[in-house]
């Protein structure tokens, strides 16, 4: 998955997602919630995605690695 190719309902659910964690990252709140499926999904391919990149191999390098381990 990139980041630069998400579909609208995938925007629309980060954005949805980032207005609901604003107010408590802003002023440091402790939250708990329940995430639907789709937004976990989501999360987690776009935070492998990240920790890829900083590991200095290409994502799509990464992801291949993956499968076949």
């Amino acid at each position: 998955m990139d980041i630069n190719q998400l579909d609208s309902a995938e925007i629309e659910l980060l954005e949805e997602f980032r207005e609901e964690l604003a107010p408590r990252h802003v002023s440091g709140m402790f939250y708990t919630t329940t995430l639907p499926t789709e937004l976990v999904t989501l999360l987690y391919a776009l935070i492998n995605e990240k920790l890829a990149a900083a590991d200095g191999l290409p994502a799509a390098v990464k992801r291949s690695l993956k499968e076949v381990s």
